[in-house]
């Protein structure tokens, strides 16, 4: 069977493409040596539930211990209901027991005598009737809520001292978060139950990182070397560069270029524009990865930092550190060299594409009527139809209900993406304390560079200058600065007002909305 790049559910060595995850492996197999309790944890479809599998089946084909990888996330239905939730878990170690253990080394039916509702008593049971140590992988335990998931990690707290004869010798919780950052409400306590206080036997946290650039490189070496088909460096490059590694965006790249329907000919050479056209399909096309991350841009918290992100400044606010630390475990955003940012290019074109979809799709505008003769952008006539165009429906941004702060780049964008859409792509650069917005289209072969801003005190200076770098890291000799007023119009003559100014050699025109 011809291996190929998995993008739906783990990866099975005999039909994936894959990287080697040995030296995880070597860290996880001391701890488990070690007889210690740990956390997994990273973003969604980063490979942590491949690596639980591989690393079970490792185990159990060693013989020293018996290991069971159990995924728990079905209990999440019972919220507080601990009697329902312990039964749901049960059930869970009953049928991957049988799906993945010899029936030597399954529970009996004395197991699940007399052990009330707690699960820890059924754990108990099982590892004194068991010749050899057990180690559990628990999958999907921070998807569990409020009282019933105090009632696991306290169970397991309990029992910790009974290991390795009456309790697993060995356990790795699994989830998008570490423990310490758990912050659970108790219904039962009326108060909120940090989750390292709760589950303080944890040694060690790990975090499973994306994949390096030597890793990509490994993993598309498998596609070349089972296909002949070949890439250009700066097609590796530029995978690695869109994604910086994210494992689902790097196989879903990697499923678009070489097996769906638009796939490169594998007797054809992959360019570096053929990788481009492929994150283009899958933003537009907004896959099941991506269309959970923008599902989570509604919620306050998220908002509150991806705004922040948008308009380049910082916000003051009583739980951002744990708000930051929530996107950062979403994968959602990374702390970056000069601030907070985007965790990857790919995703930094999904959000404010998805911030501004519905509006895009609104707007009555025929991409063809800017588009002169010869296929240029006119991009005159596009800045003078959206000043028109913002004079006449102020409104889309003053009555904006969420991301208000950010109304006014939003409204900006979405324009462009609807006229752009017709034969260009647009680049965006932002991130948390820069105090603005880099935004570079390409069209038939021209770049028009544009620096966006919010008024204040020093936005004119600031701006030309921050232009003038961009323009520079451009190779451009023009651009424009928009300076959108953040506190009310009171002048609309001054609205859409134009003026062309020069700075350091550079040329600029300046917009004020």
């Amino acid at each position: 069977m011809q291996k190929f790049f998995n993008t739906a559910g783990p990866c099975v060595p005999s039909d994936h493409y894959m990287v080697s995850i040995t030296p995880q492996f070597k860290n996880l197999k001391k701890l488990i040596d070690d007889k210690r309790y740990s956390i997994l944890h990273a973003p969604r479809q980063t490979g942590k539930t491949t690596m639980m599998l591989q690393l079970m089946e490792h185990l159990n084909l060693e013989g020293k211990y018996i290991a069971l990888y159990v995924n728990v996330e079905a209990g999440q239905a019972w919220r507080n209901k601990i009697t329902e939730l312990n039964q749901s878990i049960i059930t869970q170690f009953r049928l991957k027991a049988k799906i993945y253990l010899p029936k030597e080394y399954q529970p009996s039916a004395d197991c699940f005598e007399n052990i009330g509702n707690e699960f820890s008593f059924f754990l108990s049971n099982w590892c004194l009737e068991l010749p050899k140590p057990l180690v559990v992988f628990m999958d999907e335990v921070d998807a569990l809520i409020g009282d019933g998931l105090i009632s696991v990690l306290r169970q397991l707290r309990s029992g910790y001292t009974q290991r390795p004869k009456a309790f697993p010798h060995a356990m790795c919780l699994i989830g998008l978060r570490d423990i310490r950052d758990y912050r659970i409400y108790s219904d039962s306590s009326k108060r909120y139950i940090i989750g390292g206080s709760a589950f303080n036997i944890k040694e060690k946290s790990i975090f499973l990182n994306n994949f390096t650039y030597e890793q990509v490189k490994e993993l598309y070496a498998q596609h070349i070397e089972a296909t002949g088909q070949k890439f250009t460096h700066h097609a590796i490059q530029q995978i690695f560069e869109l994604t910086q590694g994210q494992p689902w965006l790097v196989n879903a790249l990697g499923r678009e270029l070489c097996f769906d329907d638009y796939a490169i000919a594998w007797n054809k050479t992959i360019s570096k524009e053929d990788v481009n056209n492929a994150a283009e399909i899958l933003i537009k096309r907004r896959d099941v990865h991506l269309d959970q991350l923008a599902d989570k841009l509604t919620e306050p918290r998220v908002e509150r930092i991806i705004q922040s992100i948008l308009i380049g400044e910082e916000i003051d606010h009583t739980n951002i550190n744990e708000d930051q630390q929530y996107l950062i475990d979403l994968g959602l955003i990374r702390l970056g060299k000069q601030a907070l940012e985007i965790a990857n290019p790919i995703y930094r074109e999904i959000i404010p594409r998805e911030l501004t979809v519905y509006r895009q799709n609104m707007l009555a505008q025929d991409p063809l009527w800017y588009v002169k003769p010869d296929g240029k952008l006119d991009i005159q006539k596009v800045l003078e139809a959206y000043i028109k165009f913002y004079k006449e429906n102020s409104e889309l941004v003053t009555k904006r209900k969420t991301y208000n702060e950010a109304a006014h780049h939003l409204l900006f964008m979405a324009w462009l993406q609807r006229i752009v859409n017709g034969g260009g792509y647009i680049t965006r650069e932002y991130a948390a304390g820069l105090k603005r917005l880099d935004l570079c289209i390409d069209f038939a072969g021209e770049r028009f560079a544009f620096e966006l801003k919010l008024s204040s005190k020093n936005a004119l200076n600031d701006g030309k200058t921050q232009l003038v770098d961009y323009l520079r890291r451009l190779s451009l000799d023009s651009g424009w600065l928009i300076i959108f007023n953040r506190n009310g119009i009171e002048d609309w003559d001054a609205v859409g007002k134009r003026e062309w100014i020069e700075e350091q050699g550079k040329k600029i025109e300046l917009i004020c909305l």
